[in-house]
């Protein structure tokens, strides 16, 4: 789109997934409204295969998986012309990294980021690869050409998964019935101008609404799912008056933790009225210790926010005791919650420092400006 006082251009290439990207997406595009930048999209159909897999013991491993949760994009100086290709990586694994992204691009901003699995990178990769921060689901109402989103999703999906053989045609309709409902789901995504706005909850409810993952076979899903079932049933007995939430339903929480199920809606637009109301948060980590978008909708809302330790390394790290109540234990959750319902001037302070960080560091305009200025002055 055109606009003659904006200082760059970016082109968007169409990514595999839509859901996490959206937070990328909605960035570019509340600066393009604020004159910033200029946008364009492209359809992307490469395959893009290869994935990196870091290990602090074992070795690395270098496979020929997609990483659809990077996308790419390219910055153009429009004073210079000068060009810096770069890749947001919002997948859940610090370990894991694009293999097409670290040859092709010259810079890549991960989520999940730990120095200690980017430093397992080989030597002419371990510079590319910068902390992105936190991020959510959210979309824009500034974002235009949909059908190219769209169409580029389904077609370099199906151009993945095209392969000569006697699963030819299952595999090539299962494609296209997960991107079908892929493409659903994101239809009924959250707006940002629902994060934008809040207001202080009158009522000192606490609030963990959590969810299964479809599958629980691996070790870490168990170990996040029994967590977040102990830490249900401990908050719902010690707090009987004051707490909401639970499993979503589904048919894993329902088979395995029926004494759990939440009591607070999940459609997307009643979930978020629900957080609006509640007055204390509680946060648990995401799968492989990722940073879950909870926190970031929290911070959103101005939460009182209690809430395990984080693993993964923030540009600005939030602060304990005045962003967030850190807790290393089911005692010291307890404790905490308490404290701040009985210390309202605490309780104020971390609601208004979470929702101050939220509007400095993780509001998508921001996150965005953020790594447009970096890429600035390390490119241009």
């Amino acid at each position: 789109m055109d606009n003659n006082s904006a200082l760059y251009h970016i082109n968007i290439y169409t990514p595999q997934e839509l859901n996490h990207s959206s937070y990328i997406q909605t960035g570019l595009f509340g600066l393009e409204k604020g004159g910033f930048i200029t946008t364009s999209i492209h359809m992307d159909l490469r395959k893009k295969l290869g994935t990196y897999r870091t290990s602090l013991n074992n070795g690395n491993n270098l496979n020929q998986r997609p990483h659809p949760k990077t996308s790419l994009y390219e910055l153009k100086h429009l004073q210079t012309g000068k060009c810096v290709k770069f890749a947001t990586d919002l997948y859940d694994f610090s370990d894991s990294f694009s293999a097409f992204a670290l040859e092709h691009c010259d810079i890549i901003f991960k989520r999940n980021f730990e120095q200690a699995h980017v430093d397992e990178l080989p030597q002419q990769y371990r510079r590319k690869i910068k902390k992105l921060g936190l991020t959510f689901g959210v979309h824009s109402h500034e974002k235009y050409d949909q059908r190219k989103f769209k169409w580029g999703m389904y077609l370099s999906n199906l151009n993945v998964n095209l392969k000569f053989d006697r699963e030819f045609v299952s595999r090539l309709a299962r494609t296209v019935r997960l991107q079908k409902k892929h493409w659903d789901f994101i239809q009924k995504g959250r707006y940002i101008e629902q994060f934008e706005t809040y207001h202080r909850s009158s009522e000192n409810t606490i609030m963990f609404q959590t969810r299964c993952f479809p599958i629980d076979e691996q070790k870490d899903v168990q170990e996040i799912h029994e967590q977040r079932y102990r830490i249900t049933k401990l908050l719902r007995k010690t707090f009987p008056d004051n707490f909401k939430g639970g499993f979503i339903p589904s048919p894993l929480a329902l088979k395995k933790f029926p004494d759990a199920i939440s009591n607070v809606p999940s459609e997307p637009l009643e979930y978020i009225a629900a957080l609006k109301n509640a007055r204390i948060v509680i946060y648990t980590r995401g799968l492989a210790k990722s940073p879950a978008w909870k926190m970031a909708e929290y911070l959103s809302q101005g939460k009182v926010i209690i809430a395990e330790r984080l693993t993964a390394e923030l540009p600005v790290p939030l602060q304990n005791e005045k962003e967030v109540l850190f807790f290393d234990s089911d005692e010291e959750l307890i404790h905490q919650i308490y404290r701040v319902l009985k210390d309202e001037q605490l309780a104020d302070a971390l609601s208004n420092n979470a929702r101050m960080y939220f509007e400095n560091y993780i509001h998508p305009k921001k996150s965005v400006r953020r790594i447009i200025d970096i890429m600035e002055k390390d490119f241009l």
